[in-house]
């Protein structure tokens, strides 16, 4: 029964009082036994490109030429969709015949259908201004620009951020094209960074030459090596927290996601190329690092007269390929695609160098730094660069844009992704077992190629709530099936410099599933909130549970009403967010809401 028009509206009032700081976590109550719950249905999806040996699109093939397997075992596909470049399925195998049905007259045209939310595209364009130099960045985004302005379509949205030391929206989710071109020419002249990490190899460079004239080769000449290495490891970590970040808060976002990642390459083991340098200037062979002298050796493979002179130890040249090998990240991507995979976000790689390379912006013409120079050492540099953005977009389904001055082509091939795929999907036997899956897709036609993501999570009901909160908060994505109303009451000053900000639910009864439990009715909500402040700084995303009791001789007049719930959450001055999802339990539906406050002397002045 819906609530009429003046009937009061707080029979049944609970407050909530979560007064905890961002950083700390709700403990939950524990949950009442669990009665008449709906089962959601666990349905994989798996989008896959197919393309011959040359590149070009596949079209027209059916549910049998696919083959999916998880874990090394074979699945059953209970989904098979063809998108088409229009932008709809395409025309699926046909059912069996039907009788031939009588004439009808002809419809009347209705307004073109919303976009299907699960076939939405959302792009994000993440420009790494700590890793790219300004000239290479202005040319590719130029060309960006250019790519979007003509491939941008309704119902698509696009995010453009940066990272600078620190992660930027610059700006959030938008379908207008204008507001994405004006956000890249603000882009284009922000600082760039990537030029400092040629400096820091320089320097790092002629202090081991100047130790070297010294005293040839002593313990001490791998220290600005082991420097340089170490900044140039923390700065790749810190950028694949941001990219980390940025997964995180599209976990939960609806529908085809892409990341396109514009960098000139992060190095997958930083200063190997230096580490190679000292191992050839101390003696060591361009292609092996093991000493070419044809002296006497010590067993270990050590020179006679390298183990040590008056003056102390020396540097093994055999050892520096070794020492490289202490700062590989190769890892954290392998296992940051891993994590773009599990949410379903396909990276797409665009190395802004192109085919200029590095070397020229890195010497300088220095005759001192001519070893940096040569091939083997300008080899590892360019296959460490392009081996972070190779491993993040073949691990995920997506393409490296490597080796070329015009990217419009291979944009063009990345819209083509988004335009014309295969949708498979299937039910897995496990349902929310929150362990990391395999997938592997296999194409029973020859000389096809196939690119999908290699792996899934198998996420719980909790963590996909969670991540759709996350999207409520970054994004703004609400949904409200439950009807809910939230209201943001007064900041209160607290404890701290902190103010107490009441959060009010108003929940219709009539819009849960209430069971006749003997002498009551009862039914479960769960509620989780989060919160982040204008800088991007989000909390933990806390939950707690909330039985519902009514008693049988007033359930009729209950259900007219709304269950009114408060929740109080600590926050620091500034402009928030606060994010809000309520969960119905045993209908097992969920509302997910979002809104700004002002907490402090500028809502105290309203």
């Amino acid at each position: 029964m819906r609530k009429k028009p003046g009937m009061k509206n707080n029979l049944f009032s609970l407050a909530a009082v979560l007064l905890l700081p961002a950083s700390l976590s709700a403990a939950a109550p524990p949950a009442p036994p669990s009665f008449g719950e709906t089962v959601e249905v666990n349905v994989v999806n798996v989008d896959v490109y197919v393309t011959d040996r040359n590149g070009q699109r596949i079209t027209g093939l059916k549910k049998g030429d696919f083959e999916v397997l998880e874990d090394g075992k074979a699945v059953g596909l209970s989904n098979f969709v063809e998108i088409t470049p229009a932008g709809k399925p395409a025309a699926q195998e046909p059912s069996p015949a039907a009788p031939p049905a009588p004439e009808a007259p002809a419809p009347i045209a209705s307004p073109p259908a919303a976009p299907d939310p699960q076939r939405q595209l959302s792009l994000v364009v993440f420009v790494d201004n700590l890793h790219i130099r300004p000239q290479n960045r202005t040319r590719v985004v130029e060309q960006i620009r250019k790519f979007l302005a003509q491939s941008v379509r309704p119902g698509d949205r696009v995010m453009l951020a940066t990272y600078d030391n620190n992660l930027h929206v610059r700006r959030p989710f938008t379908g207008d094209p204008a507001e994405v071109d004006a956000t890249l020419r603000e882009i284009e002249r922000l600082p760039a960074y990537g030029q400092q990490e040629d400096s820091g190899r320089r320097e790092a460079y002629r202090t081991m030459r100047e130790i070297y004239s010294l005293r040839k080769c002593a313990a001490e000449i791998v220290t600005p090596v082991q420097g340089y290495a170490e900044q140039t490891r923390a700065d790749a970590l810190r950028t694949v927290g941001a990219l980390t970040v940025t997964i995180n808060s599209l976990s939960g976002v609806p529908g085809h996601k892409a990341l396109l990642f514009v960098s000139d390459g992060i190095s997958i083991t930083p200063g190997e190329e230096l580490f190679q340098a000292l191992g050839e200037l101390c003696g060591g062979s361009p292609a092996t690092g093991i000493v070419t002298k044809d002296d006497s050796i010590r067993p270990g493979g050590k020179h006679a007269d390298d183990v040590e002179d008056a003056a102390g130890p020396k540097y093994f040249p055999e050892q520096a390929a070794l020492d490289a090998q202490k700062y590989s990240v190769a890892k954290r991507f392998e296992n940051l695609a891993a994590h773009a995979s599990a949410n379903r976000v396909t990276f797409y790689t665009l190395q802004a160098s192109g085919l200029q390379g590095t070397s020229a912006a890195s010497v300088e013409g220095d005759v001192n730094e001519r070893l940096l120079q040569s091939s083997f050492v300008q080899q590892i540099q360019t296959t460490n660069l392009k081996g972070s953005l190779t491993a993040l977009a073949v691990d995920t389904g997506g393409r490296a844009m490597l080796d070329v001055n015009n990217f419009l082509p291979e944009l063009a091939r990345m819209q083509e992704d988004f335009e014309s795929y295969y949708s498979l999907g299937y039910t897995p036997a496990h349902n929310g077992d929150g362990k990391d899956h395999r997938i592997e897709v296999k194409l029973k036609k020859p000389g096809l190629r196939v690119r999908y993501r290699q792996t899934y999570r198998d996420k719980p009901a909790l963590e996909k709530m969670a991540d759709r909160t996350l999207a409520a908060l970054f994004h703004g994505f609400e949904e409200n099936p439950l009807e809910i109303q939230i209201e943001i009451g007064d900041p209160a000053p607290a404890e701290d410099g902190q103010y107490a900000v009441p959060v009010r639910l108003r929940i219709p009864l009539f819009k849960l599933a209430i069971l006749n439990q003997q002498d009551t009715y009862q039914g479960r909500l769960r509620l989780l909130v989060a919160t982040r402040d204008e800088n991007g700084g989000a909390s933990p995303v806390r939950q707690v549970e909330v039985p519902l009791n009514i008693p049988r001789k007033e359930v009729l007049s209950a259900l007219g009403q709304y269950y009114l719930y408060t929740l109080t959450l600590k926050m620091r001055p500034g402009a928030q967010h606060v994010a809000v999802a309520v969960r119905d339990e045993v209908a097992a539906t969920t509302s997910y809401l979002t809104r700004p406050v002002q907490v402090g002397a500028v809502a105290a002045s309203r």
